[in-house]
């Protein structure tokens, strides 16, 4: 029947002829088209004449019909009758018919271009079509419950649908990834830009351009007027980076700089000896392999034994690579590390490798946790086990919830609703009955209805309180107000205080008038009947406390050692310890004979047998037997952690004086830094150089900024 209708249907096309606007008719229920004079174009035949968007315009002379639950082509012009073999089939532009058919064994209806004449322009492979330019259409493709985009030009070239977007700006086309990075076509489907890139917008004169933090510039043909090297543009005005040159320490005399490079900064991660610079919000990774970081779109996570892990900010997958760049293994949609293994996740699988790049476990893991003791905590059917370092299962899938511990021999575990300590042979060591557990320092804290349980590493109860705990310093107990504590060696304080303070393994329980000094262990040293009113410190064996408004010394029995009769003090150290007497300070030793008389409006803490003193206004610095090694004259004198003395004079001028008190380099310089490498980064006139400890500049001075990183110079020319 369908040859039949076919072949009258081309005898009337062949021998008939039309004129005017052609228009569908409908007789006994089918319908055909006809002209403007009503004459026959096409015999009423069909079920629908149309488009299965339901419009049934006849577009260039042709039209769409339906038949058995499929829709073909009718050509008027061509005398040219499709088959019925699409299940979609709607206008897309004044040449183009979009079709769609189902594919083979499903539902699912993949679309593609036709033209007039029935002929495929774009093959059926797509779940949606576009044109963004003439000749240039967006495409997308179904995968895995996420639409992905591409482009197909004019020569029917497909750009691969990798993309969760595509976009006109202005006169180009942006194709977002599965990231934030994109790539921009021209309209010939072909690449504007080489690179992926952060950041296309239109701008009034062009097109703004970002890539891992620098910033370039596009004209409106898309032709750069500006390089990717800017800080920022807006408009005509541009910021550029400093630039930076690294060398190493070795190098320090800088014949040649060992690396050259546009940042706001760098920095060094100091265990593995990698510069990372740092450029707007992005970092690119400076000391790993060409090969790696060459185009700057991985950034670094983490640094652990000679690997890397990074992010592709391309794909948005990770990856594992040893510092020099050679690649472990990638791919990965997110990658946890411990100092032991990397948890990698693809597609909510998990894997587990370890410290030598290699895969422990055959198959994957619903989910996994950080490692106890070298054992890896598992998840598989809903349960958690545990692996040992090479990938057995040594516990297997029975815990609701496991949790590491402070042993390395016995983990947390929740076991039909309820919480426990279990070892890794499977016994029990606190009985699996608590509601919840954690631990605090040597204990375990389990908590069931209204009580708390502290319970040592051997599993035994020591205290049951029915106080809220909280971890602090200290296990602390809370009743309303009130506080009390668990300490280290597990002795119990009752909530009555109102305040507890921690001074090593001695805790200053304080009540509204007076203190209570007890050990960890709950020796009593002070009471409320001793009427110490607080204890500040605890060094070389002596407390020093508060009675009757002055203050004073007790040793580790609550003797009093040095009568509270000063005005302030300070810690001993090295045998001495500041005190105030009428409004000056001096030294007492461990006798409480006065060592060095109350001369001072402030003295420091002996360190290295020396201490800093100020009289009047000036500072300046003594020996134990009270001689001035740095003169008295001074505006300000600080310590600085690496043993030396940082000067500074009423003109604001600073110098460095070493752990002798001898000038290492006299108060001439705006600032100095001092360093670990026996190197002294100083200033004068607004420019910096380097200096050793002899005094000799090992730096001109001629840089806006200087830094020593391990053993790196980072390095800023001044303009």
């Amino acid at each position: 029947m369908r040859i039949i209708v076919s072949c009258y249907l081309f005898f009337i096309l062949s021998t008939s002829s039309f004129a005017g606007d052609l228009k569908i008719y409908t007789l006994d229920g089918l319908q055909g088209v006809e002209d403007a004079e009503g004459k026959v174009v096409v015999p009423a035949i069909y079920e629908r004449l149309g488009w299965s968007n339901g419009t049934s315009e006849i577009i260039n002379k042709t039209i769409g019909f339906y038949e058995n639950g499929n829709w073909g082509l009718i050509n008027i012009r061509s005398n040219k009758v499709g088959d019925a073999g699409f299940r979609i089939l709607e206008p897309f532009n004044e040449y183009l018919i979009e079709a769609g058919k189902v594919t083979p064994y499903s539902n699912v209806v993949k679309r593609g271009l036709i033209d007039e004449k029935g002929d495929v322009i774009i093959g059926f492979n797509y779940f949606t079509i576009d044109e963004v330019f003439a000749g240039i259409y967006k495409v997308s493709v179904y995968s895995n419950g996420d639409i992905f985009f591409g482009l197909v030009n004019n020569e029917k070239e497909l750009i691969a649908p990798i993309h969760e977007n595509v976009k006109v700006v202005g006169n180009f086309i942006v194709a977002g990834s599965k990231g934030l990075t994109r790539q921009v076509f021209k309209k010939d489907g072909s690449l504007l830009i080489e690179d992926w890139v952060d950041e296309f917008s239109k701008v009034d004169d062009g097109y703004l351009v970002r890539k891992e933090g620098y910033y370039g510039k596009l004209n409106s043909e898309g032709d750069w007027v500006l390089p990717l090297e800017y800080k920022s543009i807006n408009g005509n005005e541009t910021i550029a980076f400093p630039t930076w040159q690294v060398t190493n320490l070795t190098n320090i005399a800088l014949k040649e700089a060992v690396m050259e490079i546009r940042c706001d900064s760098i920095s060094l991660e100091p265990h593995h000896d990698i510069l990372i610079a740092h450029v707007n919000n992005a970092e690119h990774i400076l000391a790993a392999s060409d090969l790696l970081f060459n185009d700057q779109n991985n950034s670094l996570k983490s640094i652990r034994n000679g690997f890397l892990v990074t992010k592709n900010n391309k794909t948005q997958q990770w990856g594992i690579y040893k510092t020099d760049g050679r690649e472990v293994a990638f791919g990965f949609d997110s990658v946890a590390v411990d100092s032991l293994y990397f948890y990698t996740e693809s597609k909510g699988d998990w894997d587990v490798y370890n410290m030598f790049g290699r895969k422990i476990n055959e198959r994957p893991f619903q989910s996994v946790s950080y490692a106890s003791n070298r054992n890896v905590p598992v998840k598989k059917n809903d349960y958690w086990g545990w692996l040992d370092f090479r990938g057995n299962v040594m516990l297997n899938y029975t815990f609701d919830k496991v949790e590491k511990t402070f042993s390395s021999n016995h983990f947390l575990a929740k076991n039909y609703g309820a919480w426990g300590v279990s070892n890794f042979n499977g016994d029990w060591l606190v009985l699996a009955e608590y509601d919840s557990i954690y631990c605090y320092d040597r204990f375990y804290v389990g908590q069931k209805g209204m009580a708390t349980y502290v319970i040592n590493e051997q599993g035994e109860v020591i205290q049951g309180v029915p106080f809220e705990t909280r971890p602090k310093e200290f296990l602390e107990l809370v009743d309303g107000d009130r506080y009390g504590a668990i300490t280290s060696s597990g002795h119990y304080v009752h909530p009555i205080y109102k305040d507890i303070n921690v001074l090593g393994e001695y805790y200053v329980l304080l009540d509204s008038a007076y203190a209570t000094l007890i050990h960890s262990s709950g020796r009593v040293i002070v009471t409320p009947d001793d009427e110490i009113q607080d204890v500040f410190g605890f060094s070389e064996g002596y407390f020093h406390v508060l009675k009757d408004g002055k203050h004073g010394f007790i040793d580790v029995n609550g003797k009093l050692r040095i009568a509270n009769r000063y005005d302030a003090a300070q810690p001993y150290s090295e045998g001495l310890a500041p005190v105030q007497l009428l409004g000056k300070w001096g030294f007492i030793d461990k006798a409480e004979v006065l060592k060095i008389q109350p001369f001072y409006r402030y003295s420091s803490t002996f360190v290295n047998d020396l201490a800093i003193i100020q009289s009047e206004d000036n500072y300046g610095i003594i020996t134990p037997a009270g001689k001035e090694i740095v003169e008295v004259i001074w505006k300000n004198i600080e310590r600085l952690s690496t043993g030396n003395y940082k000067i500074e004079d009423w003109d604001q001028k600073s110098g460095l004086c070493d752990i002798n008190g001898r000038f290492i380099i006299r108060p001439n310089y705006d600032t100095i830094i001092d360093t670990n490498q026996e190197l002294i980064i100083a200033s004068k006139n607004g420019l910096k150089g380097v200096m050793d400890y002899q005094g000799y500049t090992k730096l001109p001075f001629e840089y806006s900024e200087v830094k020593i990183k391990g053993e790196y110079l980072i390095l800023q020319k001044a303009n």
